[in-house]
């Protein structure tokens, strides 16, 4: 796998695509298929090596402790999925649904005609979205003098209350309703987020090396966030700027490192216990049932859209989709692949993703799982999307991909788009 791997990896590294790269890949035993960093933590090439233990913000990639954390609770008779989300946030009620906007620029609002439930939350069917991914979102927050996600810092919930752009359960948007599910967790557990996460997830698989802030500990290991403009140059950015809120929503938070995260995958992998240190999280019914059974059939309403990457920012995210061609459902965290990848993963498969670049997967009918990070914005970004599809290719003994879009790739897009 290396053979094929290492230059295509190394080609992204030297032409400055990426400063540092590191992917591991694993089958359901544990037994290490491919495990390699490549580059430097800053563009610098005097700065460390990457590894696979390099530390990284993985934004969306905490998406899927969030969502474990969350059927813990499940599986104790302490959170329902089929509740109304204001039974344990009353807040929540006052959200509001953007219709579109008044002559004079003001937002159009309305009381929504649905209440959004746990499940909502879980599968992104609960009408919230993203300012930098949806148009009227970013709007919204212009028109109310509120600075974007990628403008400035946030008091309190500012950052999550924007108001909802679909009616609840009425189809998928992606956005942060990940976050108002960490809320919950937290009424629900009594604990902080982060410290239910750490007592629950973190410490029982001994990721030591992940968290919610460890670059004051590891700053010289770091791998720096580096933005690329549109003619693919790339500039570190400051630590601080992705620090946009006074509370720890469940949906980007986390500090980790390619190998740290590779055995959370490999416990979900294996029904909620890792193979090797029998340290279980979930039970086995419950990752079936919860996390590889697609859940919008149940919501009841259209899977469109899932896959689909929009832009509203573009230095957040480039446009692109995710699967092209391959039917694609949602679990109660995970984008699932519905029918058969034709160059990777088998029908059934989960995965996410994460704003810096940062890709997984975890396919149980075949045993695999491939977990890529890099530390670039913006999302989607083309020769970054090229790289987790070749490591998803090699470790199918596929032939890698000449150029990411052509037929049979996992991702096609990723065009810089400056008309938003």
């Amino acid at each position: 796998m290396e053979a094929q791997l290492d230059p295509i990896f190394q080609a992204a590294v030297d032409s400055k695509k990426t400063p540092g790269v590191a992917a591991v890949a694993l089958d359901a035993t544990g037994k290490v298929l491919f495990s390699k960093g490549y580059g430097h933590t800053l563009i610098d090439p005097e700065s460390p090596a990457v590894t696979v233990d390099s530390p990284l913000r993985i934004f969306s990639c905490t998406k899927l402790l969030t969502t474990i954390a969350a059927l813990q609770l499940v599986e104790q008779g302490k959170l329902d999925i089929m509740t109304n989300v204001e039974e344990y946030l009353p807040e929540i009620s006052k959200i509001q649904l953007l219709r579109g906007f008044n002559e004079d620029g003001s937002p159009d609002l309305a009381a929504p005609t649905k209440k959004p439930t746990i499940l909502n939350l879980m599968t992104h069917t609960s009408g919230f979205s993203y300012d930098f991914f949806d148009k009227k979102t970013k709007q919204y927050r212009k028109a109310m003098g509120q600075p974007s996600t990628f403008e400035g810092p946030h008091n309190g919930m500012e950052q999550y209350t924007t108001p909802f752009v679909l009616e609840p359960g009425s189809g998928y948007i992606y956005g942060v309703s990940t976050d108002w599910l960490g809320f919950v967790i937290q009424k629900v557990s009594g604990l902080p987020l982060a410290t239910y996460i750490e007592q629950n997830i973190l410490m029982p698989l001994d990721m030591k090396n992940s968290g919610v802030d460890m670059s004051h500990e590891n700053w010289e290991k770091f791998m720096v966030i580096h933005a690329k403009d549109p003619a693919g140059n790339l500039a570190a950015l400051p630590p601080m700027m992705f620090k946009n809120s006074d509370l720890i929503g469940g949906g980007g938070y986390l500090f980790t490192t390619a190998n740290d995260y590779s055995q959370l995958l490999l416990t979900v992998l294996n029904g909620g216990t890792h193979p090797l240190t029998k340290v279980v999280l979930l039970q086995e019914g419950t990752v079936k049932n919860f996390l590889f059974t697609d859940m919008i059939p149940t919501v009841g309403c259209s899977p469109k859209g899932i896959g689909e990457v929009t832009v509203a920012t573009p230095m957040a995210s480039r446009e692109g989709t995710i699967l092209p061609g391959v039917e694609k459902g949602h679990s109660c965290g995970l984008l699932l692949a519905n029918s058969p990848v034709p160059n990777g993963r088998s029908k059934g498969s989960g995965s996410w993703a994460g704003l810096s670049n940062s890709y997984y997967w975890i396919d149980p009918a075949a045993g695999k799982l491939g977990l890529i990070v890099n530390a670039v914005i913006p999302w989607m970004d083309k020769d970054l999307l090229h790289l987790a599809d070749a490591l998803e290719r090699a470790v199918y003994d596929k032939p890698a991909a000449k150029e990411v879009g052509e037929p049979g790739s996992n991702f096609s897009g990723g065009n810089y788009k400056i008309d938003v």
